[in-house]
């Protein structure tokens, strides 16, 4: 039913009927809005026309920018110079062909390491007498700590980089620019995009580069094919900090993905160092980037991370991080494959990259050996359309906000005056429109919010995963709804009698202090960011405030279709950046609920940012609603096509997966076949037990059938222990809390031909290292011999009893040991043994990967034990301090020589389940 309260009181209008519904404009005042013939408002139908209009032309010019992919070239028809897509997809195509390249595997560290030497011979055998192409091949052994996901501390031993340096003969630079990209992929996954392309790129880019022979080259370019960046960054880590290469970078370029195809987005630039975005933004033929990307990333709220963290701290060089996040579906699952990438996308990407190298290696205007001032400050960037990106120094931009955050409170306090002889009393009627617009807002926030939990509370969470299309009438329609609404009906009540044009004008510079206070307070707290906002204020500033201030005065009798016209011709740059930055979030956060762990609900974050969307979307536009003289059957409409989606997500039509012609959009799950092992402090086995461990990545989780009637049946199992006292691979017992156990038979070694775990003590040593009347100080070091697979994980947890507290001071790892360092997750944060209690304090992660020339590992461990002096000397004590476990995780083992209880599982799921597979062993040991 049509909501009567849609419609505004006119002028003139004073009886009030006994219905709710607000009065219906008479004949009179609608004869009193027609002075010589002209409406003071909109009719409903030219206001759906004006709407209708405006929107569908920014629609489809927006989805024009976001998919438009240039021509790609072939090696007939382009110079040697240029960047050849034909040439850089075949180059895809072999690294795709090797099938999924875990670092560690023969396809990773064998064939592609090959294949890019065999490709870099070619080169170097054709290049000018002036170049010189230099090839090394670098296995280096290393470790540090990073603070990402729940922390964790990383050993690896002769991880693979293949390494080219390309400079001039007779000019040798010290100066010498990084392009990077990593060769090894995701158990399980093709990785066409993610790094399959990267690597096709940079080798074309190589040939492209060395058949200059005009322009000489100025510095030398440093190409790192890096074969263990899906082991948390191990290779990149021992490049920069190994290398005698790595001394001479000034700048770098790294290329990832965290999708499949479409445009490469710059997301990441610094630390400082502006010159190098600028360098970018001014060469790049196909400019795509935004801060906020960068500000988000580096936030955390995206779990996921790239080289650029360990060559900007580890290195402290400056870069640019570039990333295709379209069809974020695919990353990282078996549908990561070539098809995927469209034609177009690899030459968009060589011809930026080419463009950029070009002008920083080439270039006498280049500041990569001295960039001088430029060395300092941070630097806004965005673009627009991909046609252009803007870029403004930080320190720029704060002057620039604070000039535009003023300004408009300035010209209120102008407007405020200059009512006052007339006593309209301008600043009471800003202040309510205030209120109102808040209130509207709120009122938008509640509705989709409140959606999104009645969706979860039902069971059907993330019905948009497969069909985006339904964010916008679940979530879009009515946030937008309820913002008209509160509008309309508030607007009606506080400003009856009020002349329409008034009342937008009003409602418009109740917007522009509300924007402008934003602004001032985003430039106080010096968010990048707020380049967006300046760049929806200026224009509107200069336009309807200063440059045609008398068209859009109230008084003025101007046909108000012209006047409509003309405001929404300079509301369309600042449209057409909102829209263009909603399409970008919603292509990057939809598919991302995909994989945000068990713990958050997906429809609240979609929910969320529909509501902010909306709001930055809707705002300077909703004071054009003042004008129109009825809205009813828009919002009519708009609710209708609400309840029909919701409708449809509560059916059980809407399942949230699909694998067809139109969309890929997997559940991702992790299955390991594990053997488990418990040893008592007595170093007898306490618990022994085998099966298949199942972990989803996503809310829905096991609520829908994979396929397994095995783990349909299976109860879901809460953490409890040390990581769970499950086979982590990485640290994430944060984002996932529930999983399965299905009992199996042990995995056998002889079945699968896969070389056995060992872990053998070698010393076990407490020391008194002070002692005082009320308590003892020991030192405890616990050392091992490990054989096993190339990747292993270790949990490490201090336990504290009555009297005695433990914590892990020192390790294998060479790094800041607090970065490791975790909370605990379990739902009981006690180890009991018999009637005793031992209690965790922290845990540590330490993740170990090696190449494919694996070594004996010797880890050890040193940890401080305080003890109250009234107990028993600790090295007499049958109390455990130390609980150790440790994995082996043969993730870069192909899976034809997996477990046949793995394969036979993997065999029963569903098409659109997007398994990841692999054998573990676990140990857990008390010390």
């Amino acid at each position: 039913m049509v909501d009567p309260k849609l419609s505004v009181r006119r002028r003139g209008q004073h009886k009030v009927s006994r219905s709710p519904q607000l009065p219906i404009p008479s004949s009179e005042d609608r004869h009193m809005r027609k002075e010589n013939g002209r409406r003071k408002d909109l009719s409903q139908k030219s206001t759906i026309f004006f709407f209708l209009v405006y929107y569908s032309a920014v629609f489809y010019i927006v989805r024009y920018s976001v998919n438009y992919l240039p021509n790609p070239k072939s090696l007939v028809n382009s110079k040697p110079t240029e960047f050849t897509e034909e040439q850089a997809r075949k180059h895809l195509n072999y690294f795709v062909s090797l099938g999924p390249r875990v670092a560690g595997s023969l396809a990773n560290d064998v064939h592609a390491a090959n294949y890019i030497l065999e490709t870099v011979l070619k080169v170097k055998a054709s290049v000018s007498p002036s170049l010189k192409v230099e090839i090394d091949t670098q296995r280096p052994t290393g470790s540090f700590t990073l603070d990402f996901v729940s922390g964790f501390g990383s050993y690896y031993t002769n991880v693979t980089n293949t390494i080219v340096r390309v400079s001039a003969v007779d000019s040798p630079s010290n100066h010498a620019l990084l392009l990077n990209c990593h060769t090894d992929s995701v158990n399980g996954a093709p990785g066409a995009s993610d790094d399959a392309v990267a690597c096709a790129v940079l080798l074309e880019v190589m040939r492209a580069v060395t058949s200059d022979h005009t322009h000489p080259l100025l510095h030398d370019i440093i190409f790192l094919f890096n074969g263990a960046e899906e082991n948390l960054h191990q290779a990149s880590h021992g490049f920069i900090t190994q290398h005698p290469w790595a001394k001479q970078v000034k700048g770098f370029i790294n290329l990832e993905a965290a999708g499949a195809g479409g445009k490469e987005i710059v997301f990441q630039t610094g630390p400082s160092h502006p010159w190098l975005a600028s360098a970018w933004a001014m060469n790049a033929p196909h400019p795509f980037g935004t801060v906020i990307a960068q500000e988000l990333f580096q936030s955390g709220i995206i779990p996921s991370d790239t080289d650029f963290r360990i060559f900007r701290d580890y290195g402290k060089i400056p870069g640019i991080d570039l990333a295709y996040m379209t069809n974020g579906y695919v990353y990282h699952t078996l549908y990561d494959d070539v098809d995927r990438i469209l034609p177009g996308c690899i030459q968009r990407a060589g011809d930026n990259i080419l463009a950029v190298v070009d002008h920083l290696v080439k270039s006498p205007s280049s500041l990569l050996p001295n960039p001088g001032s430029y060395r300092h400050g941070a630097l806004a960037f965005m673009d627009f359309l991909g046609i252009f990106m803007i870029t403004l120094p930080m320190r720029m931009l704060s002057i620039l906000n604070m000039l535009f955050s003023v300004g408009p409170i300035i010209y209120l306090a102008r407007c405020i005056m200059s009512s006052a002889a007339e006593r309209l009393h301008y600043e009471q009627k800003i202040f309510k429109g205030i209120v109102i617009i808040m209130s509207s807002w709120l009122a938008c926030a509640f509705v989709v919010f409140l959606l999104a939990i009645f969706v979860t509370k039902c069971g059907n969470s993330m019905a948009f995963f497969s069909r985006p299309y339904l964010v916008v009438f679940l979530y879009g329609l009515p946030g937008l709804a309820a913002l008209l609404i509160v509008n309309r009906v508030a607007a009606s009540i506080v400003f009856k009698n009020e002349d329409p044009w008034m009342l937008e004008t009003i409602f418009f510079d109740s917007y522009l202090f509300i924007w402008s206070a934003i602004l001032f307070q985003i430039n106080y707290i010096q968010l990048q960011s707020s380049l967006i906002l300046l760049l929806c204020v200026l224009p509107l500033c200069l336009i309807r405030c200063l440059f045609l201030k008398k068209i859009f005065h109230h008084k003025n009798d101007g046909i108000v279709a012209t006047k409509v016209t003309v405001y929404l011709a300079a509301l369309l740059p600042h449209t057409l950046i909102l829209f263009s930055l909603s399409w970008i979030g919603l292509d990057l956060f939809i598919p991302l609920c995909g994989r945000l762990g068990t713990v958050v609900p997906p429809d609240l974050v979609i929910a969320g940012l529909v509501a902010l969307l909306l709001i930055l979307l809707s705002h300077f536009v909703l004071s054009l609603i003042h004008l129109a003289e009825s809205i009813q059957w828009i919002v009519a409409g708009m609710l209708l096509l609400s309840a029909g989606a919701l409708c449809f997500v509560l059916s059980s039509h809407a399942f949230p997966y699909a694998v067809d012609n139109d969309i890929t959009a997997p559940q991702r799950l992790i299955v390991q076949h594990i053997s488990r092992t418990f040893y008592g402090f007595d170093k007898k086995v306490r618990q022994q037990d085998s099966g298949i461990w199942l972990n989803t990545m996503d809310y829905p989780g096991f609520k829908v059938d994979t396929g397994s009637n095995a783990a349909n049946e299976s109860p879901l199992l809460p953490c409890k222990g040390l990581f769970c006292h499950f086979p982590f691979l990485v640290p994430l017992n944060k984002f996932v809390t529930l999983s399965k156990y299905i009992p199996a038979d042990e995995p056998s070694f002889s079945e699968t031909g896969i070389q056995p775990f060992s872990v053998r003590l070698i010393q076990d040593e407490t020391t008194k290292i002070s002692e005082n009347s009320t308590s003892r100080t020991y030192k405890k070091r616990l050392s091992f011999v490990v054989d096993g697979p190339s990747h292993i994980s270790v949990h490490v947890a201090p336990l504290s009893s009555k009297g005695i507290s433990s914590k892990l001071t020192s390790w294998i790892v060479e790094d800041e040991i607090e970065r490791s360092r975790s909370k605990p997750t379990s739902i009981v944060d006690h180890l009991v043994l018999g009637d005793k209690r031992y209690h965790y304090a922290d845990w540590h992660f330490l993740y170990y990967g090696s190449g494919i020339y694996k070594e004996t590992w010797t880890p050890w461990f040193e940890f401080e034990i305080t003890q109250d002096s009234s107990l028993s000397p600790l090295d007499g004590s049958p109390t455990p301090t130390v609980e150790l476990a440790f994995m082996a995780q043969y993730y870069s083992t192909p899976l034809s020589a997996q477990s046949r209880d793995l394969k036979e599982f993997l065999a029963e799921l569903h098409r659109w389940v997007a398994p990841m597979g692999w054998v573990s062993f676990y140990e857990n040991h008390l010390f």
